[in-house]
């Protein structure tokens, strides 16, 4: 909610009405008390991460916004609410006990020499993943105590990952008893080669009849009119495609861009190595990725979320299309954790439905 905060000027206080309660004030105006506006400053004015007139006392008492240099509140201030969903719209006078709404006419009022404005927070999307749920996207101010409301705790960044991304958790998770979460894995190494020894696995792993297998083209920025990031260039290719099946009526190769922003293209139709012939789109390299040679790093306990983390910026940021992509389809199972001989294992699993989550 947005508040700005009155307090009596004592150059202007005849009658000593600053720090005395409202059980002096013999005016009302429909049953409602009037106070003299006229004998007020206005010290402070900002959007507070509050929900009740307690929470600004406390706030304005024990926890002053940075830059605050007026008086802490106190009796006989008056406190302004906008756009609270707890609160009506109003005046609120801080009386010997609570607050009482009065009438008050912000115009009569000056603004103090000591005037705080609280600028709005700036804020980032983030992915928020929790334990026995699907991940999902936040918007949170880009301020400490928002992150650890979020995590529910003194922060931890973690950043395991070759992308410039930070996992934000509770450092003090495990530590706190909180269930465990997700598991956090190296990343899968990649194994380049030619596009002919790829797509000759394609058509090994097709005509064996076992999984299908991925692998991943990169074509050279010099085969597009504008220039794309390396994840729009790169093109996830399955080989459970016709070009790599055995006795299919047809021929083609379908790809999806890493960055989301080109799906299911028909890329024998573009490539020079198949049909798009000279002035078509020339691999720069080819690789896949061996899942089976991922180690657990690390189990994460409590709530995390997921943000951008460019090593040039000095604060964390909101995660572009194609990072939100990726980490929400690596955080998409909620997993549970089984304790073997060996060591913990993550097994993921899905939740019944999102009413059933926990």
């Amino acid at each position: 909610m947005k508040i700005k905060i009155y307090q009596v000027s004592l150059d202007r206080d005849e009658h000593t009405a600053a720090f005395r309660g409202l059980y002096d004030k013999a005016m009302t105006e429909a049953g409602v008390p009037v106070v003299d506006s006229s004998i007020y400053d206005c010290v402070f004015e900002g959007e507070v991460n509050c929900e009740s007139l307690e929470d600004v006392f406390r706030m304005l008492n024990i926890n002053h916004p940075e830059g605050y240099r007026a008086r802490s509140l106190s009796v006989s201030d008056v406190v302004e609410v906008t756009g609270s969903d707890k609160l009506k719209d109003g005046f609120y006078f801080c009386d010997n006990i609570g607050f009482n709404e009065v009438v008050f006419d912000p115009t009569a009022t000056k603004q103090s020499e000591l005037f705080l404005k609280l600028e709005p927070a700036n804020k980032i999307t983030v992915l928020l993943v929790e334990p026995n749920k699907y991940p999902k996207f936040i918007e949170i101010e880009d301020s400490l105590e928002a992150m650890q409301r979020a995590v529910g705790g003194d922060i931890e960044e973690y950043m395991p990952f070759s992308d410039e991304v930070a996992i934000i958790c509770n450092e003090e998770g495990k530590i706190n008893g909180e269930p465990y979460n997700r598991a956090i894995y190296s990343e899968a190494p990649e194994e380049e080669m030619t596009y002919e020894e790829m797509t000759s696995r394609f058509r090994e792993a097709e005509r064996s009849g076992g999984n299908s297998v991925v692998g991943f083209i990169v074509f050279s920025a010099d085969s597009f009119d504008k220039e794309y990031p390396e994840a729009a260039r790169t093109y996830a290719v399955s080989s459970n495609n016709k070009a790599f099946m055995p006795n299919m009526g047809g021929y083609s190769i379908y790809g999806s861009s890493l960055d989301g922003s080109d799906r299911n293209v028909r890329l024998e139709r573009y490539m020079a190595k198949e049909h798009g012939g000279k002035d078509g789109w020339k691999i720069e390299r080819c690789y896949m990725k061996d899942d089976s040679k991922k180690q657990m790093l690390d189990v994460i306990a409590g709530k995390f979320f997921v943000c951008y983390a460019p090593i040039e910026s000095e604060t964390f940021q909101s995660l572009p299309k194609d990072l939100a992509q990726k980490y929400e389809r690596m955080f998409k199972y909620p997993e549970t954790f089984v304790h073997t001989q060996n060591g913990i294992t993550a097994v993921p699993f899905k939740p019944k439905s999102k009413e059933m989550e926990r």
